[in-house]
């Protein structure tokens, strides 16, 4: 049976707000559910079916303010990257951010792939309120989350309006990406710290300040002087050590203090500096500042808004959890540097929906996460086509267009089909459905590039969709109602890699499209080793079916090989 497509203009869809990205070829089709409740009796009547689609489409419009059918924060909401915090405004492609490895726990820093900015209209937003969390977001924005099931702890994803009363979101993580080898002696750093905390700087000269009262420290800091500029006086680069009523000064000369003010200019450590920090180094630098300080346990305060933040970051990348706040009574920034390494929304937060009117955004990085910032409080966060019962195929974003349920990372080199079953209701997934899922992938096939694979949306993210009774029947092979299983087409797997010359590239997959490209008729030596041969042949090849002649195989390239009429 030929697939039976609803087309946009048969099911009233709204026209898109924006250009689509495009998506020439793909590994295959992502199968996802509606993840709320269907109702059964769309079994037997069509028109519950349209209409849930353009509810679909309505909501992804309406309330998450994308262009089309296809999740996001508020304007006041920040991402952490290697320059520091920044806005919306401020954020551009490339910029590298601190991202969170849902799989193994740890953070790292990812380049930020697009920033999505959806224009300021009404819209109905989730806040979670509470003295260590702040974030308001769309309903169905994803959250990474840690979900305790007795003794195990499972790494799932969640949405704004699904997080249970056993969901802790992560708010620190040990960074992966930390120098292994020191740039720094321990000496230096902690040296640093000690003038970030009580020192100055005039002239080029630069002193270090202590109390009398607190030998211990004084200790410290006649160690560290020593080992990193030797014995006191005596030299260019000496050290001196004055006491003056309850401080005691430590003074170095212009030479030796320019190291210490290069690092930390205005005694503000640099950015830089702390990146190249090992992870017993950023720990030295924090347990220094927190010892050198007086705002009390785990609290830093600075009159200067950067040198708190500059607390924060060494926080953040040491892997503990860190907050920021003024204080009313005296102007201070203050860095609390947290313990816990989540929290738990529900019931420590105040959960509520409201109406908000202004931008909402979101960047994308590709392992679909990012560590955001609100009111001080810091936490990780995340980052088409319908089938209905009566094997019916609704058009959603269409042909050579990317998705937005799919996102990035492991799900953006696929199409999504989504088959109109739900968690609650219509659960289990009629002969229909499947039948038009099949007929979907194979319209994708045949029409937009799709490659062989058929998968369910929790293959590329830790999530509950497409349901237990979709998914299962997606493990099964994806048979077709009758036990006949899905026709596969004859190409092979493209081989996860762009075959193109130079260097010389070699490889059974280059073998394998050059036995392919020998039957079809081209005169290329089967070597395994694709050079400027293989190249000139693959040109030859790409103009012949009409499409980019750079001579690298890629998805579409590879399916053509195999799957274009003869010429």
């Amino acid at each position: 049976m030929a697939i039976d497509l609803v087309l946009r203009k048969d099911w009233n869809a709204r026209p898109p707000r924006g250009d689509y990205t495009q998506l020439d070829s793909t590994k295959g089709v992502k199968v996802h559910y509606t993840g709320g409740r269907v109702d059964p009796g769309i079994v037997s009547d069509h028109s519950g079916c349209v209409s849930l689609v353009r509810s679909i489409q309505a909501f992804h419009m309406d309330g998450n303010g994308w262009i089309d059918i296809g999740y996001c924060v508020d304007e006041e909401t920040e991402l952490l990257t290697r320059q520091g915090w920044k806005s919306y405004r401020d954020l551009r492609a490339g910029d590298v951010a601190l991202t969170l490895d849902h799989g193994t726990g740890m953070s790292e820093w990812q380049p930020v792939l697009e920033v999505c900015v959806f224009p300021a209209m009404e819209r109905e937003m989730i806040r979670m309120e509470g003295p260590a969390h702040s974030s308001l977001t769309t309903p169905h924005h994803r959250w990474p989350v840690e979900r305790q099931a007795g003794e195990d702890t499972r790494r799932l994803w969640v949405t704004t309006e699904t997080i249970g009363h056993r969901d802790r979101i992560p708010v620190a993580a040990p960074c992966a990406d930390l120098p292994a080898e020191p740039k720094w002696s321990d000496a230096f750093v902690e040296l640093v710290a000690w003038f970030a905390a009580g020192g100055e700087s005039s002239a080029g000269a630069v002193a270090i300040h202590r109390p009398r009262r607190e030998p211990a420290q004084l200790m410290r800091v006649r160690a560290a002087l020593h080992g990193v500029f030797g014995p006191p006086a005596g030299g260019a680069s000496r050290w001196r050590e004055t006491a003056k009523d309850d401080l005691v000064e430590f003074r170095l000369p212009a030479e030796a203090g320019r190291q210490l003010v290069e690092v930390a200019p205005g005694r503000v450590p640099r950015y830089a500096f702390l990146l190249s920090l090992t992870r017993a180094q950023l720990a030295l630098f924090l347990e220094t500042s927190l010892t050198a300080g007086d705002a009390g346990r785990d609290r830093l305060a600075r009159e200067d808004r950067a040198a708190a933040e500059a607390y924060m970051f060494a926080a953040l990348l040491s892997g503990s959890g860190a907050a920021m706040s003024r204080l009313p009574e005296t102007g201070m920034w203050l860095t609390t540097i947290r313990r816990r390494h989540s929290v738990m929304p529900r019931p420590a937060l105040r959960i509520r929906r409201e109406t908000y009117r202004g931008r909402i955004w979101c960047p994308r990085t590709e392992n679909q996460s990012w560590l955001a910032r609100r009111e001080g409080t810091v936490y990780f966060t995340g980052n088409t086509m319908v089938a209905c019962p009566h094997r019916k195929v609704f058009e959603g974003r269409g042909l050579h267009h990317l998705p937005a349920a799919n996102g990035p990372g492991l799900n953006a080199g696929h199409y999504a089909v989504l088959g109109l079953v739900g968690n609650a209701g219509l659960v289990q997934p009629p002969d229909g459905v499947l039948h038009a899922v099949l007929d979907a992938v194979q319209y994708l096939r045949d029409k937009g590039g799709a490659g062989t694979e058929i998968k369910g949306h929790r293959d590329g993210y830790s999530t509950d969709c497409p349901g237990d009774p979709l998914y299962d029947w997606i493990r099964r092979g994806a048979p077709r109602p009758g036990g006949t299983p899905p026709a596969e087409p004859a190409t092979p797997p493209f081989p996860g890699r762009l075959l193109k010359y130079p260097p010389v590239m070699h490889g059974e997959d280059v073998r394998t499209w050059q036995a392919r490209m020998r039957k079809r008729g081209f005169d290329l030596a089967v070597d395994g080793a694709y050079g400027a041969g293989s190249r000139e042949a693959c040109r030859r090849f790409q103009r012949r079916q009409g499409i980019e002649d750079d001579g690298v195989v890629g998805p579409l390239t590879w399916r053509l090989t195999w799957e274009a009429p003869a010429s």
